[in-house]
């Protein structure tokens, strides 16, 4: 026996999003953040030398998804 609900479209949408923010990674290796926004590592790494904000850690650099969005914003491309 299986069990149906009917949602409306308004709180099923807000559920989405929320699970949406608590399932997105919080920060990504540039060929992820690459990935991600469907740009070449190589627009990434030029993101980068133009202020996108990451941090190193070791020797890999990682984006923090939200705030490469910010700039993203600011700077368009």
């Amino acid at each position: 026996m299986s069990l149906a609900i009917e949602l409306p479209d308004e709180l099923l949408d807000e559920l989405t999003e929320r699970v949406y923010e608590r399932l997105r990674p919080r920060y990504l290796t540039r060929e992820k953040l690459a990935e991600h926004y469907g740009l070449s590592e190589r627009t990434i790494r030029t993101f980068r030398e133009k202020g996108m904000p990451g941090k190193k850690v070791g020797k890999t650099v990682l984006y923090e998804v939200e705030a490469c969005d910010r700039w993203i914003e600011r700077e368009g491309s």
